[in-house]
């Protein structure tokens, strides 16, 4: 699928979901565990320095489980925690991809296999990873467009000139 296709089957599927004002994320799991008809519970958790994980949804009989780095800034676990969202909201089904002994030393209380299948996502390359990415993108960009903008310093013409293209590159890519 192309990133275009992509995007505008992502921007569908955030502008159905009630994005609550103002923005919480801990509300807006709220949100979406009532609509899935189970709890979605945020857990922070120190992960390895060198793990290229670090964020993990792990789906239980009960409820829904969102692992993410804590000793990162909170825009960052807004990002892991928004792109884990994107994977329950999408209803992706993990895949086996790491050993019982990876799994061991990331969450030692949780049955290995349970780990494996939550923490198969690692590749951003597969079309699942993208869609969770565009997703989570897209629920922090419309919870920011509801709040007031943040006051920014003046700029002459020609530096409002260049930072209304970088952020329209950024904001707006051609996908």
């Amino acid at each position: 699928m192309s990133l275009h296709r992509l995007r505008k089957n992502c921007e569908k599927i955030v502008a159905e979901l009630e994005i609550p004002e103002p923005f919480e994320i801990r509300k807006l799991c709220d949100v979406l565990g009532e609509r899935r008809g189970r709890p979605i519970h945020l857990l922070p958790i120190k992960l390895p320095a060198h793990s290229v994980v670090c964020g993990m949804c792990v789906p239980t009989g009960e409820f829904d489980a969102i692992f993410f780095e804590q000793d990162t800034s909170p825009l960052h676990q807004l990002l892991i925690i928004s792109h884990e969202l994107g994977h329950l909201i999408a209803g992706h089904r993990a895949t086996e991809a790491l050993d019982p002994a990876a799994s061991r030393l990331l969450l030692p209380d949780l049955d290995p296999a349970l780990v494996q299948r939550s923490l198969g996502r690692s590749n951003y390359a597969a079309a699942e990873e993208r869609e969770a990415e565009m997703i989570g993108s897209l629920i922090l960009r419309r919870a920011r467009s509801g709040r007031d903008t943040v006051s920014e310093s003046p700029l002459d013409s020609r530096q409002a000139e260049l930072y209304g293209r970088l952020r329209h590159s950024l904001e707006h890519p051609d996908w």
